[in-house]
């Protein structure tokens, strides 16, 4: 009776796909977040619970399989990396320019090359990023080289909120990095079609324009090689918001898309018999997805192009099946079938500003506001866009371009017409190369003009990049203001958009309550940040070299954002060598800076130059007005806080002895940063008997090709008992007063490295 009342049992419904992409994706992501990468029990047993019979179990299975996947992946990539113990080495590898070569002109000597090279020599990395410094030889793309290569394993500086070179090794599965010694050509380069004919195309433009800006943009809206861009020109795209413009991205690759589109469905319904087998707008759809794939074939499948491939592709195929009703499920789609192809792929910021801006246009324009004229939905997808993608433009780089949705509404349009006519000409070059150079030298025109609007705004406008670095949860909350401030009329929690978005511009409560000391790693050279309640001192600003690397940009100023840090107190340079005085100039470019002590234009450090900060003493010790070489009329600084502090720049004996007859009480300092990097010039048993350090930090690369800190300095320190730290070794290394008083000393790497990070060993 009871079993009639209750009627049959109804199925379980099915999981919704889309659910179950959201847990595939969470899965390849997961294993990004671990300090180690699981082993194969770990993934057993991960997988175990996804053959017992319990209700989320499906889902399970979904997380489990796509950790496999990342696992697999990353323990491939592991093993094709160089292992430590070949560092160094030097050897002849045989191997082709398997990239369009980024060519960096140097103020003397030679240009240095950039490329990746790919080899199949036994007990090598398939593939080597190459560097080849002061080269005037010509390396083309598709070449067959004998190279003579002394091969370093992947590593970089590691430092909080700094750009983390070894995830960019990873995402390019490049298993070591090399610079060449010698070479000699060698025949054949075997295959390499595509990459010869974009080599040839990139040749074309340049034989038509020559070496103008025009040539430089055409290159990299037509076949993605941004290799003729300059510093200056991604400063100003940077600054005026318009990156993303620039290399193919999914943004170029819609335009022509939709171009092709629009072009295919006129053509297609003039003739009606056309029509009856295969309706316009299906004809339209298919043949854009087509020109879709010529384009990512021109620009050599780069990831950021095979995901915005991807994608469209995907919603093509739901808008021919008319499936566009829901586009969650599409986007979810294209996720799971990118991360399957490319677990690494959630590293790259670009993977989620693409689906973070194709999120927001559909969003913005599908069903949720009432009609409206194009160009007013235009103009509001636009701004809804530059608005979103602040708290990810905040995250991923540590600042926004304010300027960006002014640029945008005038570029966009700009580009939106520019690249089908750019790709146009290019097809007429092909076909009739007279009527084709005309059009590429109209084309060129344009782009000059473009190019000079750019850099009119960018040096024009004051501040337009504001550099900041809020925390996660205000970023989630700007993402969510935004979100409202757009959302339909009427929707009650509206008002609450100011209050998400004034969360990235509220400044954090800082969080040092003493004295903090962190030594940046640099490489080879010096950066130190010094921290009390209210102040920051940066002591030098590590190097900066024409070849790209610039510690200031690239280092000092996001790990100061990153503790939101947006005015220096005081910039002291101990000197003017490039190692420390390199990235000074992006510091004071990117950061408000009200004092600035050292040489130069700077107020000159001289013994006895002393102020207070929070109770926290500063005092120059030297240098004098005696004649001193460069490295011994470096400027050395001590601290009296919680702790006392050295910092000597790169004095040596003379002005060690110097030190130890004018200052010998007043050099005692439980840190003291080694004087010249460790160097065998410097760090006397005298002066280092004088100063009695509890801690010693080497400011010097891993392994650095100088031998700092050398061995006997590294003794004369051990026979004391002092504790030694390398940057280079460690990352950043953070000093801090416990309350109990020991010194605490916290060595980045060590902290926060991920399973593709090199370990904090010598």
């Amino acid at each position: 009776m009871n079993a009639v009342a209750a009627g049959p049992l109804r199925p379980r419904p099915p999981t919704d796909l889309r659910t179950l992409a959201l847990a595939y994706g969470a899965g390849v992501a997961a294993p990004f977040l671990l300090p180690v990468l699981p082993g194969l029990g770990a993934c057993l047993a991960l997988a175990l619970p996804a053959v017992l019979p319990w209700r989320g179990r499906v889902l399970w299975s979904a997380v489990a399989l796509g950790v496999l996947l990342t696992c697999w992946h990353g323990q491939r990539a592991l093993d094709q990396r160089l292992p430590p113990q070949r560092h160094g080495q030097t050897l002849w590898v045989e191997g082709i320019v398997a990239s369009l070569p980024e060519r960096a002109v140097q103020q003397q000597d030679g240009p240095t090359w950039r490329f990746r090279f790919d080899t199949r020599q036994a007990g090598l990395p398939p593939r080597l990023r190459v560097s080849w410094y002061r080269s005037d030889t010509e390396v083309v793309a598709g070449q067959c080289w004998r190279l003579q290569l002394r091969l370093r394993t992947p590593r970089g500086s590691f430092n909080p909120g700094g750009f983390d070179y070894e995830a960019w090794l990873l995402r390019e599965r490049i298993g070591a990095t090399a610079s060449v010694r010698d070479a000699e050509r060698c025949g054949g380069s075997g295959g390499y079609r595509l990459l010869r004919w974009r080599r040839d195309i990139v040749a074309a433009i340049g034989a038509v324009l020559g070496e103008r800006p025009a040539a430089s943009l055409l290159a990299a809206l037509s076949v993605g090689d941004t290799s003729a861009m300059t510093d200056l020109d991604w400063q100003r795209f940077r600054v005026t918001g318009t990156t993303h413009l620039i290399a193919i991205s999914g943004f170029n690759l819609a335009i022509v898309t939709g171009f092709a589109f629009f072009l295919m469905r006129w053509s297609w319904s003039l003739f009606p018999w056309l029509c009856l087998r295969v309706p316009a707008q299906r004809a339209g759809l298919y043949g854009s997805g087509v020109v879709a794939i010529v384009y990512a074939l021109l620009a050599g499948f780069e990831p950021p192009v095979t995901r915005a491939l991807i994608m469209l592709l995907v919603l093509i195929l739901a808008a021919t099946r008319d499936r566009l009703q829901q586009p969650s499920r599409a986007l979810l789609y294209a996720f799971a079938l990118i991360v399957t192809l490319d677990p690494f792929a959630v590293l790259s910021p670009g993977l989620w500003l693409s689906f973070g801006a194709v999120a927001a246009i559909l969003y913005v324009s599908l069903g949720r506001h009432r009609r409206a004229p194009a160009w007013r939905l235009a103009i509001h997808v636009q701004l809804f866009l530059s608005l979103v993608l602040v708290p990810m433009t905040m995250g991923f780089f540590a600042g926004f371009a304010w300027l960006a949705p002014v640029a945008n509404l005038i570029a966009v349009p700009v580009f939106g017409v520019l690249t089908p006519m750019l790709m146009s000409s290019l097809l007429l070059y092909g076909l009739w190369e007279p009527l084709g150079r005309v059009c590429l030298r109209a084309s060129g025109w344009l782009l000059d003009g473009v190019h000079a609007a750019l850099a009119w705004a960018a040096d024009t406008v004051p501040s337009a990049w504001w550099p900041a670095s809020p925390q996660p949860a205000a970023l989630a909350l700007g993402a969510i203001g935004a979100v409202l401030l757009f959302a339909p009329r009427g929707l009650p929690l509206r008002p609450l958009a100011l209050v998400g978005l004034a969360a990235l511009v509220v400044p954090r409560t800082p969080s040092v309550t003493g004295l903090e000391v962190t030594a940046l790693d640099v490489g080879q050279g010096t950066a130190v940040v010094v921290r009390t309640p209210h102040h920051a001192l940066l002591f030098d600003a590590g190097p900066a070299f024409d070849e790209g690397f610039d510690a200031g940009r690239s280092v000092v100023v996001p790990y100061l954002l990153a503790q939101d840090i947006r005015r220096i107190d005081a910039l002291v340079l101990s000197h003017g060598d490039n190692d420390h005085a390199g990235g000074v100039d992006a510091v004071r470019g990117l950061l408000a800076v009200d004092r600035v002590i050292g040489p130069a234009d700077g107020e000159p450090c001289v013994d006895g130059l002393s102020w207070q900060w929070d109770g926290v003493a500063f005092r120059f010790l030297h240098p004098d007005d005696g004649a001193w070489s460069p490295n011994n009329r470096s400027c050395v600084l001590h601290i009296d806080g919680d702790f006392d502090v050295l910092l000597p720049g790169d004095i040596e004996r003379g002005a060690e002895a110097r030190l130890l007859r004018a200052h010998r009480a007043a050099l005692s300092a439980d840190l003291l940063l080694s004087p010249h990097h460790g160097s065998g010039t410097s760090s006397t048993a005298a002066f280092i008997d004088a100063v009695s350090p509890q801690v010693v930090v080497h400011p010097a690369g891993w392994r650095s090709r100088y031998g700092h800190p050398r061995g006997d300095v590294v003794g004369r320190y051990a026979e004391v008992g002092v504790r030694q730290h390398v940057t280079g070794v460690e990352g950043a290394v953070r000093i801090v007063r416990d309350p109990d008083g020991t010194l605490r000393v916290e060595g980045w790497r060590n902290r926060a490295a991920r399973w593709w990070n090199a370990s904090d060993e010598p």
